[in-house]
């Protein structure tokens, strides 16, 4: 049977999506705890490939086993338990709009609605169109109280538009900061400009809301002319926030996916673009990894079938050196299961290695208390060959420096900044590693006793390390080495951590750099109190 795509979701990007797959004659399985499936499916029923097609309503996750190309869903579905093998999985649930009355001091009303209630309302299809023939003028309040997103800023320009131009209904937009950097927004704005739309403005002081019984008085003071000015509103329409679905707050504890502040299920990571979480094989898309105009749903889809497709062909499969647990040295202290940022540790009768889920960060054998973690060619000692013992340069005391770097940041940045002709000090030996979250303490006192004058730690910036947390980690375990440094009587300052991006050869350069002459100060301060 060729792999099967489990999807959740139940809006018009899942819709595409699915209708794409079987397309392709992939077999899709769709969940959603809706009670039926929405309108945007009907051409996925009706598709030539349907056959390939199961779906299922008022159905919930509970769990989920397993790994990329052989995962074990299982689902609730009222009172029954269904088990689902797939080799794939893609969340794709809808974003939630939540109106901000409250932020403006209002309450919902015939005359007070939401952007969504007017998109609904003046649908010619609608019968409620009707009920805006007696309104005059309408008043949009966006992006005054919270910053509002683009796709919240095209809703808004173009119900006005429709309002000014197709209605004969006067319409003003109050807003603080207009997001137009969006495809077509800036030719949006220009045309409601264009039609007689008027925009007004606040960087200060906001307007005051007044809701009256059948109208808004809203007044502010213009900030051009410094006057009182009041619009009597016979619709407000308000914007709306943005949010997760409230399921997929569930779902990332269920799948043990990493997310955003928000609760979006993809962590503002870098290494996360565009639809990948932190378990391979489970893709966010749509709304469930972020905020998306509709201009970007075509590409969406596109992302995530190709991601589909490369992880089928093994694309980001790397099957050498993973971690494995010797079992004679393993006391099932459950630490890597619990540290693990991939899910790639299950828990038989002790915790074993998933492979094909093992991304080689190295969080699991730095932090294993009992050392019954392998990866192999990550080993102390495989690691300390690597280091090069750089002898002096004529004669001259010129420091010996190990800087240890995370191959996706400063391994980079310290490529980039060679080949940028950058000066890089001639006795600095980089040690590159997958992530700065398997730098040990036995990794630092290993460069210590290779004679190095000065260690360099380089991770990735807060957010953007492909492990999470590695870069945290690895912070905390130089606090703690400092210590000891101290303790044994070592100067801590010969150990440096720092945070660096991929693109930043100059940064990168300027580092190593200031630390070689810091360390050569040190040096040569320390020959002059032993002569002395």
């Amino acid at each position: 049977m060729k792999e099967r795509i489990l999807l959740a979701g139940n809006g018009q990007i899942a819709a595409r999506i699915a209708e794409a797959l079987l397309l392709k004659e992939l077999p899709v399985v769709l969940v959603t705890p809706d009670p039926s499936f929405s309108a945007f499916f009907k051409p996925v029923m009706d598709n030539k490939n349907a056959h390939l097609l199961k779906a299922f309503t008022e159905t919930f996750f509970i769990h989920c086993g397993g790994y990329a190309g052989n995962f074990e869903a299982i689902l609730k579905r009222h009172d029954e338990t269904i088990s689902l093998d797939c080799s794939f999985i893609v969340i794709a649930e809808e974003n939630h709009l939540r109106p901000n009355f409250p932020l403006y001091g209002l309450t919902q009303a015939p005359h007070v609605i939401s952007i969504s209630d007017l998109k609904k309302g003046i649908n010619p299809t609608a019968s409620s169109v009707t009920s805006y023939s007696s309104v005059k003028t309408a008043v949009f309040l966006t992006g005054l109280v919270e910053e509002s997103y683009p796709e919240t800023t095209e809703a808004v320009m173009k119900e006005s538009l429709k309002l000014q131009s197709e209605m004969g209904i006067k319409s003003y937009i109050l807003t603080r900061n207009l997001k137009v950097g969006s495809d077509n927004l800036e030719a949006l704005y220009r045309k409601t400009r264009d039609a007689g739309v008027v925009y007004v403005k606040f960087t200060d002081m906001l307007p005051d809301c007044k809701q009256e019984d059948k109208r808004v008085v809203i007044s502010f003071i213009d900030e051009i002319t410094r006057k009182p000015f009041s619009i009597t509103a016979d619709l407000t329409i308000v914007d709306e926030a943005i949010q997760p679905s409230a399921y997929l707050k569930d779902l990332s504890r269920i799948l043990k996916l990493n997310t955003d502040e928000e609760g979006f299920i993809q962590s503002d990571n870098v290494h996360r673009l565009s639809v990948f979480t932190n378990r391979k094989g489970i893709l966010a898309s749509g709304g469930s990894r972020a905020v998306l105009l509709p201009s970007a749903w075509t590409d969406e889809v596109n992302e995530t079938l190709v991601t589909i497709f490369s992880l089928m062909n093994n694309a980001f499969t790397t099957n050498e050196n993973k971690a494995m647990i010797n079992k004679g040295d393993c006391v099932k202290c459950l630490t890597c299961l619990r540290l693990c940022p991939y899910n790639a540790v299950m828990l038989n009768t002790r915790p074993e290695v998933v492979p094909e889920s093992c991304e080689r960060c190295g969080i699991c054998s730095a932090e294993c208390p009992g050392k019954a973690i392998v990866i192999e060619d990550l080993e102390v000692s495989a690691v300390s060959k690597s280091f090069d013992v750089l002898p002096e340069i004529s004669g001259e005391s010129s420091p010996f420096l190990i800087a240890f770097c995370c191959s996706r940041s400063a391994g980079r940045a310290k490529e980039l900044a060679r080949l940028s002709g950058f000066k890089l000090p001639e006795r600095l030996s980089v040690v590159e590693v997958p992530c700065s979250g398997s730098i040990s303490q036995e990794y630092i006192l290993s460069a210590f006793q290779k004679k190095a004058d000065g260690v360099l730690i380089f991770t990735c910036h807060k957010g953007n390390c492909h492990s999470e947390r590695g870069n945290i980690l690895a912070l905390q375990r130089a606090v703690q080495f400092k210590v000891i440094l101290k303790r044994v009587g070592i100067d801590p300052a010969r150990l440096l951590l720092k945070t660096i991006a991929a693109n930043m050869a100059s940064e990168f350069a300027d580092t190593v750099s200031s630390f070689e002459k810091q360390i050569h100060a040190e040096i040569d301060k320390a020959k002059v109190v032993k002569t002395s």
